[in-house]
């Protein structure tokens, strides 16, 4: 008994070291192979994940200084370059833009056909490109922002009543940039505010558009249903403008980026594009945002000197009224 036991541990660190040899000979044929840029050496399974550290963008900017601005890294089975300076950006991202506008789609993103009407997800093409040129053109001109910036002013001035009502209480930040992002975007795209803070609905649609990226195991089930719950809260919006349309209802003189989408769903867009373009820009606008200020004040707390420098620069250009 004792020897088959022996046997069986033996065939078993044999396989693991047979797989661990070849995943390690597989990495650089490959890395040959595909004239990948240089990188740190890679273990088997995990890459250079245990590089990474706690602080990944510290250690991806030492392992730059040796390996360049432009390096190749294995995170666990996927390989990932790695762009580390301005003048390598601008290579990619503009002088050599179109040999690199693929995208990898995530399974998740089939769901209810998402990718095929997704700015996002959409693969480079003549459809993605009407979808970046609309919303360019006609929601993110300096003439378009401009023209809602009272809308900022008085979205800000909200958010400052709300934090002085929150005094001697825990405020959290990412749920209220989450609603000042929310609430900017929706008015630039439907002319009026969709979130409130107060409302019950808007705390689940809020959670909806989280969950939306999060589904690891159970990747279509659960995703479907926070799609669906997206578009039937975007369809009651949507449903008022198309009925006053139906009746003959003269539009308002200034539209809004839905009236402009809505005029263009008789050649360029059906009404699937438009919930799936207003899904992604609330979405993009509202949780990018709120992540990015919470994180920034996590670190400032966690640096006083660095807020106290912050404050200071506050009170001298802007001042304290």
């Amino acid at each position: 008994m004792e020897e088959q036991w022996l046997i069986w541990l033996s065939a078993l660190l044999s396989s693991v070291l047979a797989y661990f040899l070849l995943d390690l000979i597989g990495r650089r044929m490959k890395k040959r192979r595909e004239n990948l840029p240089p990188g740190p050496p890679a273990w088997p399974f995990v890459g250079n994940l245990l590089q990474m550290g706690r602080k990944p963008n510290e250690s991806l900017w030492a392992l730059s200084q040796k390996y360049g601005p432009l390096m190749t890294l294995s995170l666990g089975m996927k390989t990932a370059v790695v762009v580390s300076s301005s003048e390598m950006a601008k290579e990619i991202f503009k002088t050599h833009d179109q040999n690199f506008a693929g995208r990898t789609l995530m399974e998740s993103m089939k769901v209810l056909s998402h990718h095929e009407s997704s700015i996002a997800f959409a693969q480079y093409g003549d459809y993605w490109r009407k979808l970046r040129r609309i919303a360019t053109t006609e929601l993110f001109t300096p003439t378009r922002l401009h023209a809602l910036q009272y809308l900022r002013r008085d979205q800000v001035s909200q958010t400052i009543r709300m934090v002085f009502k929150q005094s001697g209480k825990s405020l959290k930040i990412a749920h209220l940039m989450f609603y000042v992002g929310f609430n900017l975007m929706s008015n630039g795209i439907f002319s009026k505010n969709l979130f409130d803070p107060n409302n019950p609905e808007s705390g689940e649609l809020r959670n909806t558009l989280m969950k939306r990226y999060l589904d690891p195991q159970s990747v279509c089930r659960d995703l479907a249903i926070h799609e669906k719950r997206l578009h039937n809260y975007l369809d009651v919006v949507i449903q008022d403008p198309l009925e006053a349309r139906r009746r003959g209802v003269d539009l308002p003189k200034e539209k809004d980026f839905l009236d402009i989408l809505l005029d263009s769903t008789a050649h360029d867009f059906t009404l699937e594009n438009i919930r799936a373009l207003v899904i992604e820009l609330l979405s993009a606008g509202s949780d990018t945002t709120s992540t990015t200020v919470e994180w920034a004040m996590v670190e400032l707390i966690a640096n006083p000197h660095v807020m106290k420098q912050a404050q200071k620069e506050l009170e001298e250009i802007i001042g304290l009224n």
